[in-house]
């Protein structure tokens, strides 16, 4: 497919979608939940002013893509191209831009107004006027796309490219890891581990931490502990009396939840990451006398995504594990199929390949 992508940039343009005489060529289309096609559409234009011109390489299917194409998150819009976790290399640069053809860049999917009181506080990860790739508007999945310079972010030249389509998730867990204080020896529990629960992992092994993972699906739970020996793995089911000094919630299931307010120790905190849509019971009288910290956490900042960078640059961190394959574009409903099994981790579509 051919499309340009105006996100909201800070002047408040709201995303369009412009489609241009020329060259055919392929993106994905979601109609309505469930319906997923690929279809040819126009090519790119020409990127104007701070616009560039992006051939994709890899684009990565995330959890919030799969619950737009099961329609269960009640303010997606359809019909839609999904998608937003991408890599590619910038083809052409419009005047104003700050990048170069040849440039290789990751996509910064949620675009913000710059002028909220959130915004004007560097928080911009909570804009009020705040868009989503594939959700809200338009994603990327799409063989090239035109975006805003502000919501692109270069990639070393030297970063390999499997490890480079990682920042965007990674960046997620970045933000929510900092919420609360994780240093050497702080006991983590994290319940789940799909792609955002590794990633959870991956950094609290970096950092140190006394880290045991809950999940239901043992094949998870194996991968989980590739990462170090000393990490612990339980069903949740098989949990006892252990408390922790911190919760990661990364499965976004109601049982999951709940059991993860039950696992804190007195003063500790729960981070909630995973997404949910239903409503969980809150144990109000154990929190208030355990004083217990709740972390809501939501995407990231540029800051989050500067560090998660710098973090996949030292190869001395390991991420292997959260990779579990790389399947053509072409394959989209297979690549589709096997994330909606729940048993994988992160599954890549290879643009390359279209």
């Amino acid at each position: 497919m051919t499309v340009s992508l105006h996100p909201q940039c800070l002047c408040g343009e709201i995303p369009i979608l412009e489609l241009q005489d020329g060259e055919n060529m392929n993106e994905l289309y979601l109609e309505k939940p469930g319906d997923l096609k690929m279809r040819e559409s126009a090519p790119t234009p020409a990127p104007k002013d701070n616009e560039v011109k992006i051939k994709v390489i890899y684009g990565g299917i995330c959890g919030s893509d799969l619950r737009v194409f099961r329609g269960t998150i009640p303010y997606a819009s359809y019909p839609c191209c999904p998608g937003h976790e991408i890599l590619g290399t910038i083809v052409e640069a419009g005047a104003k831009s700050p990048y170069k053809a040849g440039t290789k860049v990751v996509s910064y999917p949620n675009t913000y107004c710059g002028k909220c009181e959130f915004c004007l506080q560097g928080r911009t990860n909570i804009c009020k006027d705040k868009r989503s790739f594939g959700v809200t508007v338009d994603g990327l999945f799409a063989q090239e796309i035109v975006m805003d310079s502000e919501f692109v972010v270069s990639i070393p030249p030297d970063l390999a490219e499997e490890r480079a389509i990682l920042v965007e998730p990674f960046a997620v867990n970045v933000h929510a890891l900092r919420r609360a204080p994780i240093a050497k020896g702080t006991s983590v529990a994290v319940i789940g581990c799909g792609t955002e629960g590794l990633l959870a992992i991956a950094l609290l092994n970096h950092i140190g931490a006394d880290v045991t993972v809950l999940d239901v699906v043992p094949l998870k739970m194996e991968k989980a502990k590739s990462f170090n020996k000393n990490i612990k793995a339980l069903h949740p089911a098989d949990v006892k009396d252990q408390v922790f000094d911190v919760v990661v919630e990364a499965a976004g299931v109601k049982a999951s939840i709940e059991q993860a307010f039950q696992l804190v120790k007195p003063g500790g905190a729960m981070i909630s990451l995973g997404i949910i849509g239903e409503e969980v019971r809150y144990p109000a009288l154990r929190i208030t006398r355990s004083e217990i910290t709740i972390y809501g956490t939501i995407i990231y900042t540029k800051k989050d995504f500067a560090d998660a960078l710098a973090l996949l640059q030292d190869p001395t961190f390991n991420v292997a594990p959260v990779l579990s394959k790389i399947v053509p574009f072409t394959k989209y409903q297979e690549a589709f199929a096997d994330a909606l099994t729940g048993n994988f981790a992160k599954i890549v579509l290879d643009f390359k390949q279209a």
